[in-house]
């Protein structure tokens, strides 16, 4: 049988899990998962003997994303249950005495991704026969005939790679993977005590007052000031587990370079419909593994607002459509994925619930003192691009888009006259509206400007699609402000010119209104991943002398993959020159420009360490320095020639 996607895609956390070992264990073909194995599926066997009749067979099975499951390759009946603990299946009347071959075709959609399964036989006799995943099945890229039959000679098959035990993320604390089937007795003590010590909060942590937060500029340069002690504004993303061997080294790794100021990725959404502090345990840990690893650190939270799948499958008109499509046929935000609609007060209601909750319960914690910005993501990529945009899917078409389009276009015009004048249609009302498809756009051209008439209409949707995005942002935005005092900066992922087509219906237009909002501190987006390459100009995405001169900050995400990243992509460079070359191209464009820099460290495998080498993260420290130095001393400019905005930002005169 073929058991439908638990989950479309997972955030990328670690490679292997750190932790003590459980009898069962995730595992995979021997590659990486999230390159090699991205969008394929591999097969795994393992060979039970049975000595005799079969009283009792059961076998748990859990897979990420996909699975087929054949025994002696047979199908098997539907299991006895299915849900967020996998499926638990009857193998008492398709075992047989011999050799019996279990068989698992298993799909991995992107992210990590795997086989967990448990279980045992019962002979008549009384043998106990264990069913574990482990290192004991074989893998293959290929599924050739008779491979899931027995007398099918697998010896040249691989052992299954273990991905990480019961406990590895991102399964363990997901909510859509319920693993407590997968345990035996002692297992969650041991695994209790082991992350003990790497949840251990700095000394003196309970007495230290909540840090003060503000991003703007001293001295021409862009500074971060904690408790009135400002410091550059060069961060580390790091997509690390600070919880494995791995990830603590990344972190350790710009903790002695002197970046103490780190983004995290955080699953607020996990806990979507849940309440109290116990939900937000991974959180807290997630922060906790943080102190431990760099007592002096300061963390910006990036938070993802996409719900969880039953909520999805619980509010169908709550969700995106598309204009070129019904069906949601894609995993990829940026073709026809199944999301919330940006016009949805459900939605927005909950969302704004949840985001809520998360940030008052950190503000009741002791680390929760250490966290200084607060970062909400949505849209292709938690960018704010709508879903679909990138890809020419024409989004929004959805129920919840549309009553919010007639709402918008009721303000626009206030009578039904002045709307028929402006789209010359007699026809036209408030309560027909829709929201325009393929046709009308094409015809309207990218601007909706081909032809006054006929581009009005679309024009009309571009606006109230771009407004309706930047509202939400505003709404999470001033949220974390007000839940916190004012005492946190906030950032968003916005203000991209280059590289978005199309603008009109996934850019990010509304800026010039966003700059000037109270409660948006910063803006951040990668340079241009056409100019990124070694020896070209590594220009930017943003207008980024815009944001100065509205005394706000551009945050560059440094989202170079140096030398050590495993796959060719997006400009990969090709050795640590190129690496340590780029490094400094891109902290001296920040420098020149006044932005903000945070160095991304989220390698396709899971794994990171983009900047694990001694070269590179020598640089990195120098940067360091150099900025230091920059932001005591200023800009060694003639005076003459420039005027300074209320930040302290130089501005060439004209």
């Amino acid at each position: 049988m073929m058991v439908p996607l638990l989950l479309i895609a997972l955030p990328i956390l670690t490679a292997r899990a750190d932790d003590v070992t459980t009898a069962a264990s995730w595992i995979w073909y021997p590659e990486s998962v999230a390159t090699e194995g991205a969008d394929q599926t591999r097969y795994l066997r393992m060979v039970v003997q049975v000595e005799g009749a079969v009283a009792e067979a059961r076998l748990r099975v859990m897979a990420d994303d996909g699975y087929t499951f054949r025994v002696n390759g047979e199908a098997l009946p539907a299991p006895l249950e299915s849900g967020l603990a996998g499926a638990l299946y009857d193998l008492s009347s398709v075992l047989k005495p011999g050799e019996n071959v279990l068989a698992f075709s298993v799909y991995n959609a992107v992210g990590k991704g795997g086989l967990i399964v448990t279980g045992s036989v019962r002979e008549a006799g009384g043998r106990q026969l264990p069913l574990r995943s482990d290192t004991a099945f074989r893998a293959s890229r290929e599924a050739p005939d008779g491979w899931d039959r027995p007398g099918f000679d697998d010896s040249a098959w691989p052992a299954a790679s273990i991905i990480g035990s019961a406990f590895a993320a991102p399964w363990y604390h997901h909510p859509a993977f319920d693993m407590e089937p997968f345990f035996e007795p002692g297992d969650k003590e041991r695994w209790a005590a082991w992350r003990e010590a790497l949840v251990a909060l700095p000394p003196g942590l309970d007495k230290e007052p909540y840090a003060q937060a503000r991003i703007g500029y001293v001295n021409g340069s862009a500074a971060l000031t904690i408790n009135r002690s400002p410091r550059p504004a060069l961060i580390y993303r790091g997509t690390v587990d600070p919880f494995t061997d791995h990830g603590r080294r990344q972190i350790a790794l710009f903790r002695d370079a002197g970046v103490h100021v780190y983004a995290a990725d955080v699953p607020f959404a996990d806990f979507w419909q849940e309440s109290g502090p116990s939900t937000l345990a991974a959180v807290d840990d997630r922060i906790r593994a943080y102190l431990s690893a760099d007592p002096e650190a300061y963390l910006i939270l990036l938070a993802t607002l996409v719900p969880p799948r039953s909520w999805m499958d619980a509010h169908p008109d709550e969700l995106v459509r598309y204009a070129q499509g019904d069906d949601y046929n894609s995993s990829d935000e940026a073709g026809r994925v199944a999301r919330p609609s940006l016009a949805s007060k459900v939605w927005r209601h909950e969302a704004l619930a949840m985001w809520t909750r998360a940030i008052k319960h950190l503000e009741a914690q002791p680390w929760g003192k250490r966290v200084i910005a607060y970062h909400p993501c949505f849209g292709i990529y938690g960018e704010w691009h709508y879903y679909g945009s990138w890809t020419q899917q024409m989004p929004d078409t959805a129920p919840a888009m549309t009553a919010h389009f007639r709402e918008w276009l009721r303000k626009r015009y206030g009578t039904v006259e002045r709307l028929r004048e402006a789209w010359g249609d007699p026809q036209a009302s408030f309560e027909a509206a829709t929201v325009p498809g393929v046709e009308a756009r094409l015809e309207a051209g990218p601007l909706g400007l081909r032809d006054p008439l006929v581009g009005r209409r679309v024009r009309d949707y571009y606006e109230c699609q771009q407004e309706i995005t930047a509202d939400d942002i505003e709404l999470f935005c001033s949220a974390a402000k007000e839940a916190t005092g004012g005492r946190v900066i906030t950032g968003v992922f916005y203000g991209y010119f280059n590289g978005v087509p199309p603008q009109t219906q996934g850019g990010h237009l509304e800026l010039e209104r966003l700059l000037k909002s109270p409660s948006i501190d910063y803006f951040a987006a990668p340079y241009d991943y056409s100019h990124r390459p070694a020896g070209q100009d590594g220009r930017l995405r943003s207008i980024c002398d815009a944001f100065p001169l509205a005394g706000k900050v551009h945050m560059i995400e440094e989202d170079t993959r140096t030398h050590l990243h495993p796959i060719e992509e997006y400009g990969r460079l090709q050795n640590a020159d190129e690496s340590v070359a780029v490094i400094r191209r891109q902290v001296a464009t920040a420098l020149t420009h006044g932005c903000a820099l945070w160095w991304c460290d989220f390698g396709a495998d899971g794994s990171g360490g983009w900047y694990d080498d001694p070269r590179l993260i020598g640089e990195v420290a120098q940067m360091v320095k150099l900025a230091e130095t920059r932001q005591k001393e200023g800009h060694h400019t003639n005076s003459a020639d420039v005027s300074r905005n209320w930040y302290g930002v130089p501005l060439l005169r004209r």
